[in-house]
């Protein structure tokens, strides 16, 4: 059925919508605004813990990427590279990196940046784990003003700054094979390393850095002494070859070695930055604590090829001072040449200490050359043909003093051994040229003449003849004499035991003999009783022997 149209009555029986105004804010405007305070909070808080972001400059990018490459401090990640672009000036590779929160203080002026990568060189190998974790951006914290620019280092450095220790400064003037990095040894103990090198402000000669690490940097002392250990050294000289290597490390990498003397005596060590002179080798440092040297003069008339500058000046084997100079002199005056010869004598390796103001100096070498102190050349090394200055007493020299009228006091010298003995030689060979050899010859030749004129002759055969025989003679009656000599002796030999058994010791006739001298002996003694009783009583002969005695 179909529903009919309202009425107008009905109609306007319907009720009417009434729309109220409501005062205030929509709670539907709250969402947006808790949304944007969210956003805000995350935002500050995102600023609040985001770390600093630094600028790097290196002179290559070899191995890094922009979102991959990490930041790291003792292996441990700092945040990351986020950006690496080249400088507008094409000269250097700028580097971005965001790092940590915790890093901020830690970005200063004095901090270092480099790239850890694969290195191979002579002080080792380096960043081998970078091989399969790749390349990464390194860094050592500094001191200095906060910053946010940084210039990368090229290389890593060998000691960081959190290593304790002390830098000390060397002065040379050859570097040789020292390189950065080299170690630094104490007694062949690996101490410290070299941190680098550069040329001196006076671009005469080289400034090198060195660490030694805590605590042997106490063994640095104001009186310690460094020197170059770099590969092999060696030395040929008068005294002979010299070699002497620290240790297989330095033979490859280089290095320094240094020594303090008197160490087990109290004392401070040296205040970082001392600068020190580095010495060669070993042979300087010892030589260099002889500070005292005397000049001295020697000429000689002889050659003197194999001696140089720096041979050594040697008193019976002890070595006592160097050679400064060589050269040649002509004397205008007697028209010959000689060699003065300049000489440094130490008297510190005499235990002598420089004479006080109020000493007569050179009192002591005066009194020893008065002695019959001279200088003689004396071959130092077969091999190399060097020499040296000998200085021994020669007794027999002539007598001589200390020359002191030029500018060097001068020692009075001998020939060399070569030299005499050549001498002697030359002096003999003209004694034999000075000789009148041709009328020696002759007389020579007259007395060999004649003697072959003896020895050929008639006479002289005939006389060799005739003792020819006698020697046969003789020799025929020697064995005849041997023949009748054995008979003789026999009997001789029968004899003697005859005699031995009539005197032997065990004989009847000494027996016989010592019974006679024994009977010879009473009746000596009866006569004297007798003859003493007769001059007693002489009239005994007439009247007899009475009773009365």
């Amino acid at each position: 059925m179909l529903r009919e149209h309202p009425s107008a009555l009905e109609r306007d029986e319907l009720p009417e919508v009434e729309v109220k105004k409501r005062r205030g804010i929509s709670l539907v405007w709250l969402i947006p605004l808790v949304a944007g305070v969210i956003a805000i909070w995350l935002a500050y808080t995102t600023l609040q813990e985001k770390g600093p972001q630094i600028t790097v400059m290196f002179d290559n990018a070899e191995g890094l990427e922009a979102g991959k490459t990490r930041v790291k401090y003792r292996n441990v990640e700092v945040g990351l590279v986020d950006e690496v672009r080249l400088s507008e000036d094409l000269s250097h590779i700028v580097v971005t990196a965001s790092l940590d929160k915790t890093m901020e203080p830690h970005m200063k002026e004095g901090t270092r940046f480099w790239i850890v990568r694969p290195r191979v060189g002579f002080g080792g190998v380096s960043g081998l784990g970078t091989l399969l974790s790749g390349a990464h951006v390194e860094f050592d914290p500094g001191e200095g003003q906060p910053t946010r620019d940084f210039v990368g280092l090229a290389e890593p450095p060998p000691i960081t700054l959190q290593v304790p220790g002390t830098e000390f400064v060397l002065r040379t003037d050859h570097l040789g094979s020292i390189g950065r990095g080299a170690p630094v040894y104490y007694r062949s103990i690996p101490v410290g390393q070299v941190l680098g090198y550069e040329l001196a402000e006076d671009k005469k000669g080289l400034t090198v850095k060195v660490f030694v690490e805590a605590p042997n940097d106490q063994l640095v002392r104001p009186d310690s002494r460094f020197w170059n250990a770099s590969g092999v050294n060696v030395s040929v000289g008068a005294d002979g070859v010299d070699v002497a290597m620290e240790s297989l490390e330095a033979l490859v990498a280089g290095g320094i070695a240094f020594d303090t003397p008197d160490i087990d005596q109290p004392g401070e060590p040296a205040a970082s930055g001392t600068e020190f002179p580095l010495f060669a080798n070993l042979r300087e440092v010892t030589e260099a604590g002889f500070t005292q040297r005397i000049p001295y003069l020697v000429r000689f008339d002889g050659s003197v090829r194999g001696l140089r500058a720096g041979a050594p000046v040697e008193f019976r084997g002890i070595r006592v001072g160097t050679v400064t100079d060589v050269r040649l002199e002509i004397d205008s005056k007697q028209n010959g040449v000689r060699i003065p010869v300049t000489l440094e004598i130490e008297p510190q390796r005499f235990g002598v200490e420089r004479p006080a103001a109020n000493v007569q100096p050179y009192a002591i070498m005066a009194a020893l050359v008065e002695r019959g102190l001279r200088a003689q050349l004396t071959s130092g090394n077969l091999l190399t043909g060097e020499l040296l200055v000998d200085l021994d007493f020669h007794p027999d020299s002539p007598p001589a003093q200390l020359d002191r009228s030029g500018p060097y006091p001068e020692i009075p010298s001998v020939p060399a051994d070569l030299e005499a003995m050549t001498a002697s030689v030359t002096a003999a060979l003209q004694k034999l040229a000075a000789l009148p050899l041709p009328e020696l010859v002759d007389d020579l030749r007259h007395a060999v003449q004649g003697i072959d004129g003896l020895v050929t002759s008639p006479d002289t055969k005939q006389a060799v003849t005739a003792l020819t025989q006698a020697a046969v003679r003789l020799e025929a009656l020697i064995g005849t004499l041997d023949q009748r000599a054995g008979p003789l002796f026999a009997q001789a030999q029968s004899t003697l035991a005859s005699v031995d058994g009539l005197v032997g010791e065990k004989s009847q006739a000494r027996y016989d003999l010592n019974a006679l001298l024994k009977e010879l002996t009473g009746a000596a003694r009866s006569i004297r009783v007798f003859a003493d009783y007769l001059e007693r009583h002489p009239d005994a002969l007439i009247r007899g022997k009475t009773g009365v005695q």
